[in-house]
């Protein structure tokens, strides 16, 4: 390995750790202060980069934020990942836990609820991150719920595709009710109830 590669890789590591560092520092105060709230010098002197620094990376707070989003559901999907049936109480015990994280984190809850609700819009630069991540979501929690069909826990007279789509549909209502209601609306408690509802009578 000659030392020009050397230094390239060792740049190419160093910047990526400062985009890290700028991602952990943006995911803190976007969700303590949402976006408008949020100062990218704020987040820039917590990641220990400079003004320009910051914006050498992501030249808009746009920019940053989807990339804010995307850091936080690689977050969320490991730390509660969708578990076969039978293990850990299956995907929607996972899923209610992810709820009652998100009363906790009310910033990037409400973040969310507006971006998702703007990128409606196909010129939206979040349009085609929300899409995927709508897509993926069913790819991902499709085989999971037909599982618990086949074992007889959920309900088999709707399709599993169609379940999916309700689940998550669910899952943001209930948000955007809690923003208004955070002190009336248990996010995870109803999604609970939600959940008794798909079992067989």
């Amino acid at each position: 390995m000659t030392e020009n590669t050397t230094s390239k890789r060792t740049q190419v590591e160093r910047t990526r750790a400062r985009k890290e560092q700028v991602i952990d520092a943006a995911i803190r105060f976007f969700g303590q202060n949402g976006f408008h709230g949020a100062r990218l010098a704020d987040i820039a002197k917590a990641a220990g980069v400079t003004g320009p620094g910051l914006l050498h990376h992501y030249p808009s707070k746009e920019l940053l934020l989807m990339d804010v989003l995307a850091e936080r559901d690689r977050i969320d999907q490991a730390r509660f990942d969708p578990a076969w049936p039978g293990e850990s109480g299956g995907p929607l015990v996972s899923l209610q836990a992810l709820e009652q994280y998100n009363q906790t984190v009310p910033g990037l809850v409400q973040l969310f609820t507006v971006l998702v609700a703007e990128s409606i819009d196909e010129k939206h630069p979040g349009h085609a991150f929300f899409l995927q991540r709508y897509r993926d979501l069913r790819t991902r929690y499709i085989p999971l719920i037909e599982a618990l069909q086949a074992k007889g826990e959920i309900r088999k007279e709707i399709p599993a595709e169609d379940l999916v789509t309700l689940v998550f549909a669910v899952m943001d209502g209930l948000q955007i009710q809690w923003l208004y209601e955070p002190e009336t609306i248990h996010m995870a408690q109803i999604f609970d109830q939600f959940s008794q509802l798909l079992k067989p009578a």
